[in-house]
């Protein structure tokens, strides 16, 4: 199937019941030994938008995208997900929500054990139990779409950092998801395939309509890809705003956060 034919849908957010695909209001997250992460979280993402969430390690950036895969609940307040509620859902109630919302995860969760098309399947199969050929189809039009086409007989070994990486990329949008999170999506990739993979986000997002989250601690990438960049720190979004607005803060924590970025692309300059 060529690309102009894809079977991935593009819904436009006029099309939603809400401007917002993600909506968290004073959310908090407590955990049993007293440590309280997040501390009254308030953020929207409109439908079509991609969002990149950045801070020091330990802000509670992880913590936050599982809530929206029901991976974690809130200790309080609210979380709406596709205009749902979904805090308290049971796991029968997230199973169709979670034809929506994929997540690549930051260790790409690909089974060595299975080939590359079997991995790609896997969600097919759990999901939407498609028919064999139309899955056969469905995982070549994917692996065309991360740039990776006729590996499907591949292992994950045999395949370099950056590939394994755009593996799971295909994993995660192979059941046409309108929201997709990425946790650390380029960690530990070199400059080559970083960009390769900032480039697919975007691609998604332009082509697509993909609403997507990403957590990054690369901030030339939370710049290349964000349509808005969010800035968690002492539990909350201290700030939010295009990358532009970002760089022009005046507030002390923004400034020095940014310092370093900001530094790096006058010397490109």
């Amino acid at each position: 199937m060529s690309l102009s034919q894809s079977a991935f849908s593009t819904q436009s957010a006029s099309e939603h019941q809400t401007p917002w695909a993600i909506e968290f209001h004073d959310v908090h997250k407590i955990f049993d030994n007293n440590e309280h992460v997040l501390k009254g979280i308030n953020l929207q993402v409109p439908w079509g938008e991609t969002v990149s969430l950045v801070g020091n390690s330990g802000t509670g950036k992880s913590i936050l995208v599982k809530m929206l895969i029901g991976l974690l609940q809130p200790s309080k307040g609210t979380i709406v997900v596709a205009g749902q509620d979904v805090k308290g859902l049971s796991e029968m109630e997230w199973m169709p929500l979670r034809k929506r919302v994929s997540m690549v995860f930051q260790a790409n969760a690909l089974f060595d054990s299975m080939t590359v098309y079997e991995n790609i399947a896997f969600p097919l199969r759990q999901h939407l139990q498609m028919p064999e050929p139309e899955i056969k189809e469905r995982v070549a039009e994917v692996l065309e779409w991360v740039l990776l086409p006729g590996i499907e007989q591949q292992y994950p070994q045999e395949l370099s950092g950056g590939m394994r990486k755009r593996v799971g990329v295909a994993r995660g949008i192979v059941t046409e998801p309108e929201i997709l999170l990425y946790d650390e999506p380029t960690a530990g990739l070199d400059p080559v395939s970083t960009t390769v993979v900032d480039e697919m986000i975007r691609r998604f997002q332009r082509e697509r309509g993909v609403t997507s989250i990403v957590i990054t601690h690369d901030l030339k990438s939370a710049m290349n890809v964000g349509d808005r960049v969010a800035l968690l720190n002492q539990g909350v979004v201290w700030a939010s705003g295009t990358p532009d607005e970002l760089m022009n803060e005046e507030d002390t924590f923004v400034r020095g956060f940014f310092e370093g970025y900001r530094l790096a692309m006058e010397l490109l300059q």
